[in-house]
């Protein structure tokens, strides 16, 4: 197992104590100790409640003196593992938005875990029997289920839990902040309030004095008053702004480009173009494990590779959206709660989405024929018999109080895996990862904003964009938000096209299929028109699908050896 962890030093570091064994590879960000009648690893960038850096030896003695109600109070991203002899159990945690990975498997008389489940591959008690319902929903929402992976024995900690696993049936309990131990939020928050708590956050992550730090910029609000505040804070020569996009026409190149610019930062630009899928595709699957998402992390797996080796650490805007309301589902929920008979045409494009087929209401089906034309799109193909999928109805907030506060509650209670993938392509370079929005006071803040100060008529993130212009110009703060994405011209489909004809071969030894080949060529253009961007999603997703049953599902044995190679990402 500990051959199988592919980040940290070349050493791996084990200790062994009563029943418990943990290993870990050696390196200055981890922790591995025993204290007394307890073993206690520790991953990532831990923070006690006033910003401070906690060691290994803090966890120990802060769970000494509390038990599990010492991470209540834990902040920063940690993903913790605790063997308490004197109980006889195991202790598993996770930092509130999952930004450090943790999995599990469990037996009969056993439990095993890892920082990432490569690792747990090594055990031949754990099946590789794919999970066939959450690869269906990766396949139509671009994320497994929280709670599951693509492998059926394989779980990881929910994001914000302790999983206490002893004698009996593991105990899952949700740390601090609870969504449902606040009202709905009534009193206005000020711009001030907004900045200071930002600023907070960014302050506890830049405590080095001799790192070099970096700022994963795009053309947004989120990362822009994270490196503003950044550059309050640091010497020049400590901060770097680094920028990914497919050219000198991307919008998040442009944006990122003027900002680093008005600040007065050094700043990298890491150009990726569709043909470069083909390498990185490959690979950013065999980081994520799971895949998720789509053009933005080959192209985040793409600029970790050009920051590495001239920052330490580096910081994004990540989570800014979620706890303040700046994504599209924010903007159709308002709407959906605001105009009358909006809720009605959104449910109805949404179902239209995910199965393929024309709106049956005809103001909905209008409304579909204006964006995406008179003809249905063919559904995503499916994994296996079972067409089931786990998908979250975006609107069922719609008529709550509050639907944005509601909406969030949920996605604290359970989000899934997208922030430890990010966190894990950085890492990939020997890079720390740096998510200031993901601090639990926050999250906090967050779950006290009334949503009139979220989102209005003609805006999303209004409080804080109010808060960013205390310090950055309104030609930073009220730029438009962009999708980051290629462009979807008849390069990117040649490239789509190239890739289902290297990964979908008749000739491929038999191995147990995750996705049906025959419902991912229905998927495909005829003739050399460009696909549509839900045609390049469902393709995305399938063709990733595929690469991961390669590289995890067929190639099993190989992480069964005796340790003699080392296992890598497969090449298309």
């Amino acid at each position: 197992m500990g051959r199988l962890l592919p980040q940290g030093g070349p050493d791996v570091h084990t200790l062994q104590y009563d029943q418990a064994h943990f290993a870990m590879r050696a390196s200055a960000h981890n922790g591995l100790e025993r204290f007394g009648d307890r073993l206690v690893a520790c991953s990532g960038h831990l923070l006690n409640v006033e910003g401070r850096p906690l060691s290994v030896h803090d966890v120990a003695e802060g769970y000494g003196r509390q038990g599990v109600q010492f991470f209540d109070g834990l902040d920063g991203h940690y993903s913790i593992a605790i063997w308490d002899a004197s109980l006889r159990t195991l202790v598993l945690a996770r930092d509130p938005f999952g930004v450090m990975p943790l999995v599990f498997a469990q037996g009969d008389t056993w439990t095993a875990f890892a920082s990432h489940y490569k690792a747990l591959l090594a055990l031949p008690q754990i099946s590789a029997e794919p999970d066939l319902l959450a690869i269906n929903t990766f396949l139509y929402n671009g994320w497994a289920p929280p709670g599951r992976t693509f492998f059926k024995d394989l779980r990881p900690v929910l994001p914000g839990s302790v999983v206490v696993i002893g004698a009996n049936e593991p105990k899952i309990i949700r740390t601090k902040p609870r969504a449902c131990d606040y009202e709905i939020p009534r009193k206005p928050v000020t711009p001030d309030h907004v900045l200071e708590a930002v600023e907070r956050s960014v302050n506890a992550y830049a405590h080095d004095t001799t790192a070099k730090y970096g700022v994963s910029l795009s053309g947004g609000v989120d990362s822009a008053l994270i490196a503003a505040l950044l550059h309050k804070r640091l010497p020049r020569t400590q901060l770097c702004s680094f920028t990914v996009g497919h050219g000198e026409s991307d919008s998040d190149i442009i944006g990122a480009r003027q900002t680093s610019s008005i600040l007065g930062i050094s700043h990298r630009e890491v150009i990726v173009r569709p043909k470069d899928l083909i390498e990185l595709l490959p690979k950013t699957v065999w980081c994520l494990e799971d895949p998720g998402g789509y053009d933005e992390f080959p192209q985040l797996y793409a600029l970790a590779r050009g920051a590495a080796g001239k920052v330490d650490m580096m910081f994004s805007g990540n989570m800014c959206d979620t706890l303040f309301a700046g994504m599209p589902a924010h903007r159709r929920l308002w709407l959906g709660h605001h105009v009358p008979g909006a809720k009605k045409i959104l449910n109805e494009l949404r179902s239209a989405e995910l199965s393929g087929t024309l709106p049956a209401y005809w103001p909905a089906r209008a409304v579909h024929y204006a964006i995406k034309g008179r003809h249905p799109l063919p559904a995503p193909c499916s994994a296996g018999p079972n067409q089931n999928r786990l998908a979250t109805e975006e609107m069922a907030f719609a008529d709550e109080d509050s639907p944005l506060f509601r909406m969030l509650g949920s996605a604290l209670a359970s989000w899934d895996n997208r922030m430890g993938a990010q966190q894990v392509l950085v890492a990939e370079f020997g890079l720390r990862s740096a998510m200031p929005y993901a601090s639990k006071h926050l999250i906090d803040l967050a779950l006290r904003i009334p949503d009139r100060q979220k989102v209005g008529p003609t805006q999303v993130k209004v409080i804080l964009r109010k808060a960013a212009e205390l310090i950055l110009p309104r030609a930073i703060t009220h730029r438009k938000k962009y999708i980051q994405q290629f462009r979807y011209d008849s390069e990117m489909a040649d490239v789509m096209d190239h890739l289902y004809s290297r990964l979908f071969v008749p000739s491929r030894p038999a191995q147990p299929s995750v996705v049906n080949p025959a419902e991912v060529e229905r998927l495909l253009r005829r003739g050399k028109r460009p696909y549509k961007p839900l045609e390049i999603r469902w393709l995305w997703n399938a063709i990733t699908a595929e690469i991961w049953t390669q590289q995890f599902v067929d190639r099993r044995d190989e992480f069964l050896g005796d340790g003699s190679g080392d296992i890598g990402p497969t090449s298309i």
